[in-house]
């Protein structure tokens, strides 16, 4: 039996393929015997080849040592099932027009798509200046609004037994400069966790999966009413001091809506770009000659837009 030289695949381990073994071809429901392939070339049907090089752009590299072995007979199988049945298949079926047709159009289809998509990423506007982005998000307000709780505060996460537990808590809830350098210089304790974020926002979630087995409360409902919370799970208390929250539904300020608003933009960019693109490409090729319209068979078509009335 003929060995595959072993294929090398970046990550994993080499893996020795053999042929004998990762080959089936159906016939008559036995298989064939072992024929002598080119260098590289793991299976044939036909003029079809299946190479390594086919193989190891589609090998999943989380796989190792027997399981890639399993794997590739498991292709190699699989390749050479849809290439037998497809000899034969077209053999019996006569007209295949309508199924070439088929093929074409969606082999256009897929070379559209990609083309139009790589053309908009290279050419759509990607940064929009910050007159811009306040631009959109003061004409378009309505649009920007929380789907979860969203907060501004100060979380901390530390030993039930640290001996200025009480100052830890004070701190976290004063605005006073003084006291914010106080928690700061105690947060550089290793077993302290300790999250700032006044100058951002977070979500409920975000800081609710931060103490083990989360939070069981309604965050609008305790938030309205406290300004944070305080909870003890085995030796360790979680805190969160929430100095600004923001309820589901509740209008976005500008600066947590500004990510939101450039994706909006950046998406509106695209489509502009890619109806003209298409609006382009299809002119010139009327232009150029490209394309050509039977105007006795549709009367009065002047422009790239064709409407036949069957």
């Amino acid at each position: 039996m003929m060995q595959i030289a072993p294929i090398t695949i970046p990550g994993i381990r080499s893996i020795a393929i053999c042929a004998g073994c990762c080959v089936t071809m159906m016939s008559c429901g036995g298989r064939s015997g072992d024929d002598i392939l080119p260098e590289g070339v793991l299976a044939k049907v036909g003029t079809d080849e299946l190479t390594v090089a086919d193989v190891r752009e589609v090998l999943p590299y989380s796989l190792t040592g027997s399981d890639s072995a399993a794997w590739c007979r498991s292709y190699v199988d699989a390749w050479v099932e849809r290439k037998v049945i497809g000899v034969e298949a077209s053999r019996e079926i006569a007209d295949t027009r309508r199924i070439d047709r088929m093929a074409e159009e969606y082999r256009n289809d897929l070379l559209m798509r990609e083309y139009r998509r790589q053309m908009a990423a290279q050419n759509s506007c990607k940064e929009f200046d910050e007159g811009t982005l306040r631009a959109e998000y003061d004409r378009n307000r309505g649009m920007y609004r929380c789907t979860q709780p969203m907060m501004r505060g100060i979380f901390l996460a530390v030993d039930s037994r640290h001996p200025r537990l009480h100052d830890l808590r004070r701190w976290s809830r004063s605005t006073h400069a003084d006291d914010l350098e106080r928690l700061e210089k105690e947060s550089l304790d290793p077993d302290m966790e300790y999250l700032y974020f006044r100058d951002r926002w977070l979500s409920w979630g975000d800081i609710a999966g931060r103490v083990p087995g989360g939070v069981d409360t309604n965050p609008d409902k305790l938030l309205k009413l406290h300004p944070g919370f305080e909870a003890r799970v085995g030796d360790r208390v979680y805190m969160l001091s929430v100095n600004e929250y923001l309820a589901p539904g509740e209008q976005m300020p500008f600066d947590l809506a500004r990510e939101q608003v450039a994706r909006m933009l950046a998406s509106e960019s695209a489509a502009d770009y890619d109806r003209t693109l298409r609006d382009g490409l299809v002119s010139r090729a009327y232009a150029n000659g490209l394309v050509r319209i039977n105007r006795t068979l549709i009367p009065g078509q002047d422009t790239a837009s064709v409407a036949v009335d069957n």
